[in-house]
């Protein structure tokens, strides 16, 4: 019988910055850069991710939030 909640595989703590996580985060798959967690095939699973804006978009179910985003850095 498969859990009630998928296995967590990648932890975040948006409490804190992302090169401050317990697992370094991945922008993009590169086979130089290692795998932090594996599953099984069929498996399913969860993995959090961080804020691409850092964390500027709230969930709040505001667009100002995204009409106003600083996006030139």
């Amino acid at each position: 019988m498969a859990p009630s909640t998928p296995r967590l595989v990648v932890p975040i703590d948006l409490k804190k910055k992302p090169w401050e996580q317990i697992l370094p985060l991945h922008n993009r798959w590169h086979p130089g850069i290692p795998p932090v967690a594996e599953v099984k095939v069929g498996e399913v699973f969860r993995v959090e991710m961080v804020d691409w804006t850092g964390g500027m978009i709230k969930d709040n179910d505001s667009a100002i939030d995204v009409k106003t985003i600083d996006l030139s850095s």
